[in-house]
Order: structure tokens, then C-alpha cells, then sequence
């Protein structure tokens, strides 16, 4: 990177001189034509010509009074069709409104009073030089981040629909498969095939989480509690993991709370989820999942309790980093948690977990009401 900008740094810089004093564009030639790569034109309407012509010139300089356009308006057209360039404004005028005009309408880098002497043109064409590589340099690398971002959304549809369609139909036919054999050892075997999609089909759902969780927020969302906890309690009304688990729900909420819809229902999921998928399987006890919901004055407070196999006191500080499992039964991917913590954070809201070994979790979530927000930001 640092050859890449001395080479750059080195070769000489494109400019355009605009002057209607045929002496003046003689003498900047002559004074120049060394150190840059010097173009000239008698008038804005031929400079504009010329940056059609030559639009690789990084530098245009113009005087001011010139008779078919100003110095001010060559520059705004300059600024709307060549955005890019780096402009210099000449004047031999004490004008204020000319320079609030250029700063405004021409987005002008820097003013040079007239008569100009050769030292400093030749380090303001410098300076801008420099400044209009790092702008260069930046955009390429926007573009570059914006192709890449791109190809991800690209590959998130790609995951999203050719490998969970299969993983569906995968299920579907063991399931049609197991309803027409009898024998056990042939049945175990069925079942540990599903099994392995369920989870495979549990990985992805969750990439694609994480994937989502790093978009553009809206926090305009409609959203009643009991509506959206009982639409994912009948998404897993057919889990294995809800084989035998009672659900329980509890909302105490009279208006709706405004924020992003998806992420919430994340957060929910992944944590109705992991009580699900880590509940007790002892014989004698009856598996749970206690929703409670509440609204205080701006604020919904959740809290979701199960009587699962709990997670160890020196592991519940890790449980939100990135693939890390507190166990390794049903073989997590360790991204669960870690959705659930980024996007509570990007709706502003807390979580925190209680947990005893062989007794349960309780998870205690927190997300403000953003009804008043557009309020705010309109008074």
C-alpha cells in the first residue's frame, strides 16, 4: 500500500487551467508544464469540453469573471458531471458572495487571489493531487465493499433456499419412510438421519440470523407479545425437542410496542429454542416453558424460564461469544446466544441469565418502546 502511494504520489498531476486572459493560460503553461500535466481552455464552455475529452484530469482550476459563465456556475456544472475533481476558484476580487457562493453551489476546494504566484499554485495543485487520490483510493474501496456485500446477499438467498429446501424434503421423505417400516434397528437409523438434517437445517437458519442481524434497522414495527409468542410456539409445535414440553404464556400488554420485528422474533426463537433443545429428558419430569411479558412504561420485560438441564456458574459468562457451547449435547453451533446478545444490542435493550444445573434457566430480556422516537427526532 505505502509503494502504491509514492508511485502515485509521483506522477504527474492532471490539470485544467480556465482562464479568458490568453496571457494568463501562456504563463501557467509555461510556469507549469514541468512539475503537472497542464491542459488550458480560453473559456468554461471549452473547459467543459476538454474534461469530456481528457477525463482522467484530476485538478481544474478557473478564474472567476470570465464573460459566458463564472468561475461559480463552471464549477457547479463541474460538480455535477465530474464529481471527482478537485476544484481550485481564482480571484482578483474581494467578492464574499462569490466565495459563499462557490463553497455552496461549487463545492470548491480551495481560493487562490489573483495575481497568483507560481509557489503556491504549485502546492495547492499538490495538496489537491494528494486529496483527490485518497478519494479515489476510498471509492474503490467502497465499491469493492459494496460488490462483496452484495455477492453475500447473493449467497444468503443461495443458502436460504437451495440447501433448506433440500433439508426439508429430506425430512419429509424419512418421515413418509418410518410411517411404512416396522423394524426398529431400520426406524433408529431414520431417526438419527433426521436428527442430523434437524440440526443441519438449525445451523443454517441460524447463519442466516446472524447474516440478517447486521442489515439496516426499522424500528416501525407493530408488535403485540402474544401474537408473536404463540406464532413460534406453533412453529414448534412439531420440533422433536417439544415432544412432551408444556408451554405457558403470560402477557400483560394493552398497547403495542414499536421495533423491529424480526429481531425480536430472533431473539425470541433462538432463546424458546435452546429451552427446548436443553430440556430434561428424566424420566418423572414433566419439561417446561414459561413466558412472561409485561409492559413498564417504555420498556417490555420478558422473562422465559424452563426446568432444563441449566448451565454451569463458570460458563454463564461465556455463553454470548461467538460459537461457544456450555454443553456439547445436541450439538449446538454456539451462534445462538450470540445472535440473541448483538441484536438486543442494536435495539438498545439488556439480557441476562439465571441458571442452576439440573434445575433451569431463566432469561431476563429488556427492549424499549421506540413509539417516540420519530417524535423526538421531528421536534
Amino acid at each position: 500500500m505505502m509503494n502504491d502511494k509514492s508511485n502515485k504520489s509521483k506522477v504527474k498531476a492532471k490539470v485544467l487551467y480556465i482562464d479568458d486572459e490568453e496571457h494568463n493560460l501562456l504563463s501557467f503553461k509555461a510556469g507549469f508544464r514541468k512539475d503537472f500535466e497542464v491542459h488550458t481552455a480560453r473559456s468554461a464552455l471549452i473547459g467543459l469540453e476538454v474534461l469530456s475529452e481528457h477525463q482522467d484530469i484530476e485538478v481544474v482550476i478557473a478564474d472567476q469573471r470570465m464573460p459566458e459563465m463564472t468561475g461559480v456556475e463552471f464549477f457547479e456544472r463541474v460538480r455535477t458531471f465530474y464529481p471527482e475533481k478537485i476544484r481550485i476558484l481564482l480571484t482578483g476580487y474581494s467578492d464574499i458572495e462569490a466565495v459563499i457562493a462557490a463553497i455552496n453551489k461549487g463545492q470548491v476546494y480551495k481560493f487562490i487571489d489573483k495575481p497568483w504566484d507560481q509557489k503556491s499554485i504549485t502546492v495547492a495543485i499538490q495538496n489537491a493531487k494528494e486529496l483527490y487520490d485518497t478519494r479515489m483510493e476510498l471509492k474503490e474501496k467502497n465499491d469493492s465493499l459494496q460488490k462483496a456485500y452484495d455477492e453475500l446477499d447473493k449467497f444468503v438467498y443461495t443458502v436460504s433456499h437451495d440447501m433448506r429446501a433440500p433439508l426439508m424434503s429430506i425430512n419429509g421423505v424419512i418421515d413418509l419412510a418410518s410411517m411404512e417400516i416396522e423394524d426398529e434397528k431400520a426406524l433408529e437409523y431414520f431417526q438419527m438421519i433426521r436428527n442430523m438434517s434437524v440440526k443441519l437445517d438449525r445451523f443454517v437458519y441460524q447463519i442466516m440470523d446472524y447474516y440478517k442481524n447486521s442489515q439496516e434497522l426499522s424500528l416501525n414495527d407493530e408488535i403485540w407479545f402474544e401474537e408473536v409468542i404463540n406464532d413460534i410456539f406453533d412453529e414448534f409445535q412439531y420440533n422433536p425437542d417439544a415432544s412432551g414440553v408444556t408451554f405457558n404464556l403470560d402477557v400483560n400488554q394493552e398497547e403495542p410496542l414499536y421495533s423491529n420485528m424480526l429481531k425480536v422474533r430472533t431473539v425470541l426463537q433462538n432463546i424458546i429454542s435452546n429451552s427446548l433443545r436443553y430440556r430434561r429428558t428424566v424420566e418423572g419430569v414433566e419439561s417446561f416453558i414459561r413466558v412472561r411479558t409485561t409492559i413498564e412504561g417504555q420498556m417490555a420485560k420478558i422473562i422465559i424460564e424452563d426446568n432444563g438441564i441449566g448451565i454451569a456458574p463458570d460458563k454463564l459468562e461465556k455463553v454470548f461469544e461467538m460459537f461457544y457451547r456450555a454443553t456439547d449435547r445436541s450439538g449446538g453451533s454456539g451462534l445462538g446466544l450470540n445472535i440473541v446478545k448483538e441484536a438486543l444490542d442494536r435495539l438498545n435493550g439488556t439480557i441476562k441469565i439465571s441458571s442452576e444445573l439440573n434445575t433451569g434457566t431463566k432469561v431476563f430480556i429488556n427492549i424499549p418502546n421506540h413509539s417516540h422516537d420519530d417524535e423526538n427526532s421531528n421536534g
